[in-house]
């Protein structure tokens, strides 16, 4: 025992996400019953390697395809020498997961083959629930029993209402610690402040984690339209970047080569520049003269005709126009045109 004790589990040194996602639908639902073991850690491995190319995607539009949704690479020598087991019996555990939807193999030139990872299905709502646990992979400091139904709350997996059951010691804590007249009162007092107080930790977090690619200035535009609200926050985020990644898509289909720095907020200063003014500008249609019927399109919109223009702009003031280059322009016959991103500009 004296020889793990470094290692040994306690409420300071919880495990944090260095480990294998094992989706618990594949042990809850029925469907997958019949799964081996080694089935399961091997979409485990393509659920892992796969968070990997969505990350990439979002940073520089690599690892999509033409139709825009991400794949991996992942031979199956790999994966037998992580696995232990032999080639061949990754071949038929990579046929069984096809035959069951939770992968798609598509060969991709003489010796590749591309994976496209499916989440598993959530179970039935009647379906019975075969493993409940929750993970509790919190660094917060651990409360009392009295304050452990009202103050933790397990993380919900990917599935039905039937996954959010409460393990027996849960029941069981339920049963003998029933909340008296103070704690109601204390917890009634507390509603109104810390659901503010957790959306702006978040905002400021969203700020954090952003910062070396949108400019604080940026947050400054629409937050005032969000009144605090962390979801409409990372709502005018989450946007932003996919109007980039609809942008960038059409010029790789066009030609500029995906891993471009062009394409890239790294590589392409042009993109910070004029951000903030840019979301300025689309906020004030939407909110301020209020001309806008369906504001979440045109802010969609108003972002991807930016991006369009500011990677136009920086080929032709980086780059010699050649041939190729006006080929490209030439191709993208599907985005905003010169023209047409001033009439949105006039009309912002």
């Amino acid at each position: 025992m004296t020889t793990i004790s470094s290692q040994l589990m306690t409420a300071a040194n919880l495990p944090n996400s260095n480990y294998l996602p094992i989706d618990l639908n594949l042990i809850n639902n029925p469907k997958y019953q019949e799964l081996p073991i080694e089935a399961l850690f091997l979409h485990a491995l393509y659920t892992m390697r796969m968070t990997c190319s969505i990350y990439n995607s979002q940073k520089d539009g690599s690892w999509l395809d033409q139709d825009g949704l991400p794949y991996i690479y992942f031979s199956n020598e790999e994966a037998a020498d992580l696995l232990k087991v032999s080639e061949r019996k990754i071949t038929n555990l990579r046929n069984t997961l096809a035959k069951l939807d939770l992968i798609k193999v598509v060969r991709h030139g003489l010796k590749h083959y591309r994976i496209y990872v499916a989440n598993p299905q959530a179970p039935a709502e009647d379906s019975e629930v075969k493993l409940a646990f929750k993970n509790y992979t919190t660094s917060k400091q651990l409360v009392s029993a009295a304050d452990f139904t009202d103050t933790v709350r397990p993380a919900k997996s990917a599935g039905t209402k039937t996954q959010d059951l409460q393990t027996s010691t849960q029941k069981q804590l339920e049963k003998t610690t029933r909340p008296t007249n103070a704690t109601c009162a204390a917890a009634s007092k507390m509603t109104d402040t810390a659901p503010v107080e957790k959306s702006e930790s978040l905002i400021a977090g969203l700020k954090a984690r952003y910062v070396h690619l949108i400019p604080a200035q940026v947050f400054t535009r629409f937050l005032p339209f969000c009144e605090g609200d962390y979801q409409q926050a990372k709502w005018y985020v989450d946007t932003i970047f996919k109007a980039k990644f609809v942008s960038n898509r059409q010029f790789i289909q066009a030609g500029i080569p995906a891993e471009s720095d062009v394409l890239t907020f790294e590589g392409n200063d042009y993109y910070q520049q004029g951000l903030a003014d840019a979301v300025a500008k689309a906020v004030e249609q939407m909110y301020r003269y209020k001309q806008v019927r369906n504001p979440q399109a045109f802010f969609f919109s108003f972002m991807k005709g930016y991006f369009t223009e500011k990677t136009r702009q920086y080929l032709v003031d980086h780059y010699e126009l050649t041939p190729e280059l006006e080929r490209t322009f030439s191709c993208i016959s599907h985005v905003l045109s010169t023209e047409k991103w001033k009439k949105i500009q006039e009309i912002a």
